[in-house]
């Protein structure tokens, strides 16, 4: 299996925000959330797509549940993907 590079990333990135509503749709920005989720801060599809920014512990990790293997994980989440969450939140 080959990973994307940073270079293939940020076309992903550039479709996504370049890729207009169909009508009746408002997707886009939840994809794009999806999206840095998974490529800025390592998380699997399915914890992005159950991702709680109110997970938040003492020490400025975010709890992860569920889990592959249903072990408690905790991971940093950059602030700039913060940010862009709240805003299109």
């Amino acid at each position: 299996m080959v990973l994307p590079n940073s270079e293939l990333l940020n076309q992903i990135q550039q479709r996504i925000l370049q890729r207009p509503n169909k009508p009746e749709e408002s997707k886009k920005l939840a994809h794009y959330g999806l999206f840095l989720l998974c490529s800025q801060a390592g998380l699997r599809v399915s914890e992005a797509v159950s991702f709680d920014l109110t997970n938040q512990n003492k020490q400025g990790l975010y709890k992860i549940s569920p889990t592959k293997k249903r072990a408690k994980r905790y991971v940093y989440i950059p602030k700039q993907v913060i940010s862009e969450l709240k805003k299109n939140n």
